[in-house]
């Protein structure tokens, strides 16, 4: 209550007053004498307040409700300076002195000349920074023209920049700027002195997140968060097409009647569509990134597959999911981090530079992009992820890979191991349908109608799961390892297990979706499939042994049979009296480029001496390691060592005597004999 109310009826009355004697004093002095007596303490003003009254000409009851007004008037002043000065409450919003959001939008209060109007009304939802406590905003939100609700985390560093930059984002997004150079300052003003009660964390990529608690939540790429955490999540700068991305279609239940239950008992199929549920499971599992490429000749349903997976999350069509592996090493990377703990899904690998491959295959496997500059010489933040792979072709990726004269590593032929697959048996199940095409055809029109359903609800079952039975959710998975890893030969390389494992994360995907009933599959349909492929892709690339090893005997192999003809000498056993020794079979023909010699033994096979610089030549052209070539073909019984450590064997040439070489015994060709 201002005091200056109460005390002007009482000071009224005494101006009717008259005499010289009655004349009150004047209203300031009053005014002023009853600040002085509020200020001071209790006993100092019950012995002052006689004497003060009769100076301001005031009863003692007047007088009293005078000083009670002054100090109720101060102690709403303490208070509401106390609020100024304490943090904002949640939800609370303080614009600027001078400042104030109204029906119209946003107003300046500039004294005589009135309200200037700077923007049309928005909303502050609160402070914005990454977990990292960097990257500050303000998040905002408002209605554009068309009545449309754009929500965007202000970069707070767009409030020093250019004049017309914050302005012009604005804009942009659809909201009404005032264009007076002098109302746009006043907006970054306001702007730049509102309080906000409320935080929200910033995140740069898709996927899970934990705020201040071990509580993990998932965000999809368009900013809907799924769970909860201690702030809300908001997206730091959403794809241009994440609502298409993510867009949903159809029914849930319609997905499983026209999708998903075609797909069981087509073991390429099941396999893709359980995959897609892969990804939101790394994290809680703590696995890596990686996937699969399946490969086999055209038109035999493997875009469709992919298509089938990616139903789950959003449309499976160009520009939403599905993307091409034609791309630049940046184009990569932002897809990886848009489907970060999701689904990555790369088709047509034939497109892709050969010469890239092996390394994006290496990139989308661990996790992070190429570092790079700012022009101020600081590090940008690099790019991160978690997804799970699904790739397509005609050709697999060590074939593509061998166009460039190079060949795949073994390390990237894991992170992303080629499946091979024929119409016969992708497509066993026809559900009833009279051909093939007839399938393809019904299931290409039920992705359209049908999409973006199941992701949600798999992830939402699983946000609980990790709240409330994270130690269940690991034993599952261990489990299923186990069980996976039980169908291994038992000296199956460590690179065939880890394979295993990641079919293991497919087959738990689909089992738990089956049991939360977003795959209306019998239980163990995504085991059953798991093994199958795991199975599919062991015997294609030759046995359960390490992949090096493997290509140690195909460099040897290879090369012995394009030039066993032409750049060996022949040589045989000659046992007449006169030499016993090995001998040239044609000392006529000379031959060009010498690689070594091949010796015809008595069961009628050869055997091949290969001179040293030759063995680091074709190893080096092979893109392995010649020591480690050695030691493989010796472990596997194809090479003939020297004594000792040696890997070469000492043996007599004719018309060379004793030299040092690598002896390859006719095994290594197999049964066909010489070369």
């Amino acid at each position: 209550m201002d005091a200056r109310m109460d005390v002007d009826p009482i000071l009224n009355g005494f101006a009717s007053r008259g005499g010289a004697e009655d004349e009150p004093a004047d209203a300031v002095d009053v005014t002023l004498q009853v600040v002085r007596l509020a200020g001071l303490a209790e006993a100092d003003y019950q012995q002052q307040r006689k004497a003060a009254a009769r100076e301001c000409g005031l009863t003692l009851t007047a007088l009293d409700k005078l000083v009670r007004a002054e100090r109720a008037k101060r102690l709403q002043e303490k208070a509401a300076a106390a609020r100024r000065k304490a943090p904002p409450r949640p939800g609370e919003i303080r614009w600027p002195h001078g400042f104030a959001m109204e029906k119209e939008g946003l107003y300046a209060d500039q004294g005589e000349a009135g309200q200037v109007w700077l923007c049309a009304p928005l909303e502050v939802l609160g402070e914005a920074r990454d977990a990292a406590g960097e990257g500050w905003s303000l998040w905002l939100r408002w209605k554009d023209r068309d009545a449309r609700i754009h929500t965007w985390p202000m970069p707070a560093r767009l409030l020093v920049t250019a004049p017309g930059e914050l302005e012009a984002a604005l804009l942009e997004r659809g909201l009404r700027v005032s264009p007076n150079p002098s109302s746009r300052m006043l907006l970054r003003e306001a702007l730049g002195g509102v309080q906000a009660g409320s935080r929200v964390t910033l995140v740069s990529r898709s996927g899970w997140h934990a705020v201040g608690t071990d509580e993990a939540a998932y965000i999809l790429p368009d900013g809907t968060v799924i769970g909860a955490t201690a702030e809300t999540l908001v997206m730091k700068a959403p794809p241009e097409n994440a609502a298409q991305m993510v867009a949903q279609a159809g029914t849930l239940d319609g997905w499983k009647a026209e999708v998903a239950a075609p797909a069981a008992g087509n073991p390429m199929a099941a396999f893709l569509l359980a995959a897609a549920f892969t990804g939101p499971l790394l994290d809680a599992c703590g696995e890596p990134s990686g996937g699969f490429h399946i490969t086999g000749r055209s038109k035999v349903g493997k875009t469709l597959a992919l298509r089938l997976a990616l139903s789950a999350w959003g449309p499976p069509v160009k520009g939403a999911m599905l993307r091409d592996w034609r791309s630049t090493a940046n184009g990569l990377e932002g897809a990886a981090e848009e489907a970060g703990d999701g689904l990555l899904g790369l088709d047509e690998l034939h497109q892709a530079d050969p010469r890239e491959v092996a390394a994006a295959c290496y990139m989308l496997a661990n996790e992070s992009g190429k570092g790079r500059m700012r022009r101020d010489t600081t590090a940008q933040r690099r790019r991160t992820w978690r997804t799970f792979i699904l790739s397509t072709g005609e050709l697999d990726i060590a074939t593509v890979v061998s166009r460039t004269g190079q060949s795949l590593p073994a390390g990237a032929e894991v992170r992303l191991p080629s499946i091979s697959v024929d119409g016969g048996s992708a497509w066993p199940a026809l559900h009833g349908r009279p051909a093939l095409t007839d399938l393809m055809t019904d299931l290409h029109a039920a992705v359209r109608r049908h999409h973006g359903h199941a992701g949600r609800a798999f992830v939402a079952r699983l946000a609980e799961a990790r709240r409330d039975d994270a130690a269940g959710l690991a034993d599952a998975a261990t489990a299923m390892r186990d069980r996976i890893a039980a169908t291994l030969p038992s000296d199956a390389d460590p690179q065939v297990r880890d394979v295993a494992r990641r079919c293991a994360l497919v087959a738990l995907a689909g089992e738990l979706a089956t049991l939360w009933g977003i795959l209306p599959w019998p239980r163990d349909e995504t085991f059953r499939v798991a093994e199958a492929m795991l199975a599919r892709w062991i015997e294609k690339r030759g046995g359960g042994g390490a992949s090096e090893e493997a290509q140690h005997v195909r460099a040897v192999r290879l090369f012995l049979t394009e030039h066993g003809a032409s750049r060996f000498v022949a040589l045989h056993f000659d046992r007449s009296q006169n030499v016993n020794a090995w001998v040239e079979s044609h000392p006529d023909r000379p031959v060009i480029k010498r690689a070594g010699w091949r010796r015809r033994r008595a069961d009628g096979r050869d055997e091949y001496l290969i001179a040293p610089d030759v063995w680091r030549e074709l190893c080096r052209e092979a893109g392995v390691d010649p020591a480690e070539a050695g030691r493989t073909l010796r472990a596997e019984g194809f090479l003939d060592a020297g004594d000792g450590k040696n890997l070469a064997a000492t043996v007599r040439v004719p018309g060379v005597g004793k030299i040092r070489v690598y002896r390859v015994l006719p095994d290594l060709m197999g049964e066909g004999g010489s070369a």
